[in-house]
């Protein structure tokens, strides 16, 4: 779908999620969520929990096992550990998600960027992943426990000869989007904080722009990427009596 035609349905709501900061909403089934990076090497930290029941939540070993990839785009399905499709990756203007390393812990961004606290910076503090998410899983009832390896949109990794991993710079432009469609009705849980290998020296990460549609982007092709999304997505509808 182009961005003009995605541009032209109904919008429920939309924020701007400052850099660094965290957010966190419910999704309903069918409905669409766009992220657009508001500056250049924005990174999303994006956790999916299946909001009628969140001890399902979205599994990273069995969406990349089953799709036979170490990275996501659009016409990926994004997995459940139950089997099922929680959303589907529907659009989108720069790939290559990195969906393995995790989340900015405080001393990583301790380590790159060094301390700067709320008494010593206010609302200018190095704010880290791994505590933003932390704090907005609380507002619904979860844990420590429940966080897991989330997908970082807009940053994508380098693999040298040797197998050394790195974050690729430039890779995302302000104005790139990626927009998720819910197959389930979801709880989406959100840094953005940098990605934990970022290789930038002063901490300056990106705002993100936040927009829900009425209606996702249609899902027909992630449904017939390959013979397991088709059962992971058969799995959803049976869940929902369809």
């Amino acid at each position: 779908m182009t961005d003009s035609k995605i541009k032209e349905r109904a919008v429920l709501w939309e924020d701007r999620i400052p850099g660094g900061c965290h957010a966190s909403f419910r999704l309903g089934r069918g409905q669409g969520l766009r992220l657009t990076a508001q500056g250049a090497d924005a990174n999303a930290s994006v956790l999916l929990f299946h909001d009628d029941d969140r001890s399902e939540r979205y599994n990273m070993a069995d969406t990349l096992k089953a799709q036979h990839t170490a990275t996501l785009c659009a016409g990926h399905a994004l997995m459940s550990d139950m089997g099922r499709v929680l959303a589907a990756l529907s659009a989108e203007s720069v790939s290559d998600h990195d969906p393995l390393c995790g989340v900015a812990s405080r001393a990583d961004i301790e380590r790159q960027f060094g301390v700067k606290g709320f008494g010593q910076a206010r609302n200018a503090m190095h704010r880290n992943g791994q505590d933003g998410l932390l704090i907005e899983l609380a507002k619904w009832g979860l844990g420590r426990e429940d966080l897991a390896a989330p997908i970082n949109f807009f940053s994508a990794l380098s693999i040298g000869d040797e197998g050394q991993v790195a974050l690729r710079t430039g890779h995302a432009r302000p104005g790139d989007f990626v927009e998720l469609t819910a197959v389930l009705n979801l709880l989406c849980v959100i840094s953005t904080a940098p990605h934990p290998l970022t290789r930038q020296t002063v901490y300056a990460p990106a705002d993100v722009h936040v927009a829900t549609y009425a209606k996702g982007v249609r899902i027909d092709a992630c449904a017939k990427f390959c013979a397991e999304n088709g059962r992971a997505f058969a799995n959803s509808y049976r869940y929902l009596g369809e």
